[in-house]
């Protein structure tokens, strides 16, 4: 632990019992029939108590660890990509809907940025889609595009 958990761990302390108290302001309600101010109320009460157990930690602790910088040696080029492919994602998912589109996707993350074998990155790509579609369009009955496949089968 530094001595910047201590300080940062206090300012969240700080905004968490602000938070609580705009919840407690909003009215509480009961557990039964919540009111506005129950969620924001609690979610402050559970950041004040986590940042509290932070600076306890942090005094407590007798050695302090050196500070590392926080994004040397990080692979910019590979983050680079994956945020491309989202971008292109986002273009083409109406166009390729769902199917088409998530499974060149994940194709691209298995087989483009974490190097797997072929059938690895085809049978997990095929495997997601297949729980994912089971998920949504059939538990959920949410609706995806179905690109150029609804027009070709229908």
């Amino acid at each position: 632990m530094t001595r910047q958990d201590r300080y940062t761990s206090l300012i969240w302390g700080l905004f968490g019992l602000y938070v609580a108290f705009e919840g407690w302001r909003l009215q509480l309600g009961t557990i039964y029939q919540p009111k506005s101010g129950f969620i924001v109320f609690w979610a402050g009460v559970i950041l004040f108590g986590l940042s509290m157990t932070l600076f306890l930690k942090a005094v407590l602790t007798k050695n302090e660890e050196e500070v590392k910088p926080l994004w040397r040696g990080r692979n910019w080029p590979k983050g680079g990509k994956v945020m491309a492919a989202l971008f292109a994602y986002a273009l083409v998912f109406r166009l390729a809907g769902f199917l088409i589109s998530t499974f060149f996707l994940l194709l691209f993350l298995l087989k483009g940025l974490e190097p797997q074998r072929w059938r690895v990155a085809i049978v997990i790509a095929v495997v997601t889609i297949a729980l994912c579609y089971l998920v949504f369009v059939i538990f959920l009955e949410s609706q995806f595009p179905v690109g150029i496949l609804g027009e070709i089968f229908s």
